[in-house]
């Protein structure tokens, strides 16, 4: 940790314990608008095969603080983190940071924020302003894998109907784990010639033209909620480039402008909820297969949609399965993903204990490459404040964004505490 890292943390640790004499002051003295929360979470992975290292060893302090003032409010939440393997993921992080303003039927927020589109759980269909965080893959909890952006959001709105409007200044992309000694590095292995990243100068300059702006309009009618929506956004997941050099290859992420227009729909139908969601994606760029990767690269129109249900069962079972499909117009062979790239998610929770145990599994089955990701998970409510949690991830297939990671099956465990 570096030497700033250690001051902020050192000033964190203070003012959280500050935090309750605080909190309690202002009740007394009539400011119960102050809101003042957060929770220390600890999460430990292992591999399940040989040779058995750490996959995983992190410890974090989330602070929220909120404040209400008239129509107005501000929120703000940060991270402090120890990250035992990755050491660059140790530090302060300030999250989210923006001022929200309400009127009867008009407002904004405006600042860094999570902005979140659509209907589907763990897939990306409309839900594509804020960027993700790959660095541990999706074996996080996807609250944390969604990031914030920096981003005016103005909203008209009644009983019925929601327009927001968006804006986001400044690009932020996928983040990757590039680093050979992440369990998760994206980078290919045992290379001929030793792969150096290079992203210097490849995200786009900060300027008027290179502003994200775009516009969704909800309507909440009787039976049934849907939107419509269209973003000219850039494409955050970055095309690959491989070039050699002669003593190394210089692995590159290029970053392209697209857009998309497109819904969703949600209608409750008894204990079931019926879902769905579509995208016309124009200009997408893809990464070329390895022998293609000193073509010219252009974009492609695609069509991307997604058919759920949910079933909220006796018994406090939940179940809940999606069926999502991407398929790319004027497809040419050196594309690296299939023309029709469809994907399968089940997800299946059981409550126990009055509530209190929770057991669940969610598992994505790539159908193209046969490849699945399944995370079960054993959360047990000790108490109010504190959460336990155990579980295990299961990586299969020989291909496909699964199957690289079919040795990295892994056991975890995890507490939290909230206060």
């Amino acid at each position: 940790m570096t030497n700033t890292s250690n001051h902020s943390a050192k000033f964190l640790l203070l003012f959280l314990l500050f935090l309750p004499i605080n909190t309690v002051w202002g009740q007394d003295m009539g400011e119960s608008s102050w809101q003042i929360k957060g929770f220390v979470d600890t999460y430990h992975a292992i591999r399940s095969e040989k040779p058995s290292d750490l996959m995983s060893s992190r410890t974090r302090i989330r602070g929220e603080i909120g404040k209400s003032f008239g129509g107005s409010s501000f929120f703000v939440s940060f991270n402090a983190t120890h990250n035992a393997l990755l050491k660059e993921r140790t530090g302060f992080e300030l999250r989210e940071a923006y001022l929200d303003h309400r009127e009867e039927h008009w407002g904004f927020r405006l600042g860094r924020q999570l902005v979140i589109w659509g209907v589907a759980d763990g897939v990306r269909i409309i839900d594509l302003v804020s960027p993700m965080d790959m660095t541990e893959f999706l074996a996080q909890d996807y609250d944390d894998i969604r990031m914030p952006v920096n981003a005016l959001r103005f909203f008209v709105f009644n009983e019925k109907m929601k327009l927001e409007l968006l804006a986001v200044p400044t690009f932020e992309g996928y983040k990757l784990p590039t680093d050979v000694g992440n369990p998760w590095s994206v980078l290919p292995k045992n290379t001929v010639q030793p792969l150096v990243w290079h992203e210097d100068g490849s995200h786009p300059k900060f300027r008027f033209s290179n502003m994200e702006y775009g516009g969704k309009l909800c309507f909440t009618l009787p039976g049934v909620d849907f939107s419509i929506a269209a973003l000219h956004t850039w494409n955050k997941m970055p095309v690959i480039t491989y070039r050699s050099s002669g003593i190394h290859m210089a692995v590159s992420p290029q970053y392209y402008r697209m857009g998309f227009f497109g819904g969703d729909i949600s209608k409750p139908l008894g204990q079931f909820v019926l879902c769905g969601e579509a995208a016309f994606n124009v200009g997408k760029h893809f990464s070329y297969k390895p022998e293609a990767g000193v073509m010219e690269q252009k974009g492609f129109n695609t069509v991307n949609y997604l058919i759920g249900v949910d079933w909220y069962a006796p018994s406090e079972w939940t179940v809940m399965a999606q069926f999502s499909s991407e398929s790319i117009f004027g497809y040419e062979s050196h594309i690296a993903q299939p023309q029709h790239n469809s994907l399968l998610t089940i997800n299946v929770s059981k409550k126990l204990l009055g509530s209190t145990l929770q057991l669940s599994n969610f598992t994505y089955f790539d159908l193209n490459h046969k490849g699945w990701f399944s995370r079960f998970t054993s959360s047990y409510a000790l108490n109010d404040y504190i959460q336990l949690l155990a579980g295990y991830d299961w990586f299969g297939g020989n291909e496909g964004m699964f199957g690289v990671y079919k040795h990295n099956s892994e056991i975890w465990l995890k507490a939290k505490y909230s206060f």
